[in-house]
């Protein structure tokens, strides 16, 4: 029988410690992880939490005969199977990711065809069938947090559309006090028995009703990157000069360039879900790292996130934060 020295002694407990923490990731249920970790911290701060999103949220339902988005190059249309590649960031709709754990979602709205529809470039899917997936996830979990970013909007003529839907679908679920994020408890939102934070791009929608939020209050830091090592600098430099009384979210995505997607058809490149193939990883060794080293992410977004490991990674970070 070998020796164990102190060396290969501290690798094994470092490794027993990582697996008891995925144990403990997984003893947790993504549909209802934030009410059940700070079930008794109610006075914790939305902006102290840490919450895992997706990018670009809505595009799941993309295909190759997907009609371009309004603004799109019309090329889009003659190139369908190459569009589709670079847009479709998401696989699952918007209630699945919200139960398996997501707390984010980018949202991309245009109006099309006399209807409002979620984009990216090309049209994904109607905007009232997606969000009726949130409200039924809203309703069985009615104490999660959960961030609606509204970064693209229609048109003001669409605007009375896009309100009375969001009222006649998710108004009961929205969170409306009227405070900055720096005062938002988890406290706040379950006694309100609204959980639903609505960010809006548009500072005259935002005014329309007192659960419209301006994008004003959420830090979003896009880092148009292609290499992990300048996506990593890029996103420590914000980190680590985060306003923690304002939300953030740090996407964790690398930025195609044109000339890549122009030519992934000549040299067979497997459009945007292979370009992030290098980044499923990270979210669990990153977000560890920079709450070892003070940072404090707030909202960390991936694109195809049941791939990353994102919310186990998150739940791991949050059940750490509890724990000091």
């Amino acid at each position: 029988m070998g020796i164990l020295t102190p060396s290969l002694l501290t690798l094994l407990s470092f490794s027993a410690a990582q697996e008891g923490e995925q144990d403990a990731a997984e003893q947790v249920s993504s549909e209802g992880w934030v009410a059940a970790l700070y079930s008794a911290h109610p006075k914790t701060r939305v902006v102290d939490l840490v919450l895992p999103g997706t990018h670009d949220s809505g595009s799941y339902a993309i295909t190759p005969s997907s009609p371009p988005a309004p603004g799109a190059p019309d090329a889009y249309a003659k190139v369908g199977d190459i569009a589709s590649a670079w847009s479709k960031t998401q696989d699952q709709n918007l209630e699945e990711q919200l139960r398996g754990g997501v707390r984010y979602l980018d949202l991309r709205v245009a109006h099309f065809e006399d209807r409002l529809v979620l984009v990216h470039g090309l049209v994904s899917c109607d905007l009232n069938e997606a969000l009726a997936g949130v409200r039924r996830f809203a309703r069985d979990e009615p104490r999660e947090p959960v961030v609606l970013d509204l970064q693209a909007m229609p048109g003001e003529s669409a605007h009375d559309e896009l309100d009375e839907l969001l009222q006649e679908i998710l108004g009961d679920h929205l969170f409306a006090k009227a405070s900055l994020p720096s005062k938002w408890t988890l406290g706040h939102l379950w006694s309100a028995k609204r959980a639903l934070i609505c960010i809006v791009d548009h500072s005259g929608f935002a005014r329309r009703e007192p659960e419209y939020r301006s994008r004003r209050l959420l830090d979003s830091v896009w880092t148009d990157s292609r290499k992990v090592e300048v996506l990593r600098g890029r996103l420590d430099s914000r980190l680590r000069g985060r306003d923690r009384d304002r939300l953030q979210c740090a996407y964790l995505t690398f930025t195609p360039e044109l000339e890549t997607i122009v030519a992934s058809k000549l040299f067979g490149i497997g459009g945007l879900r292979s370009l992030s193939q290098p980044l499923f990883k990270l979210p669990g060794k990153w977000i560890p790292e920079w709450l070892e080293e003070g940072f404090r992410p707030n909202i960390v977004a991936v694109d195809f996130y049941e791939h990353t490991g994102v919310v186990d990674a998150v739940i791991r970070a949050n059940q750490g934060l509890l724990a000091r």
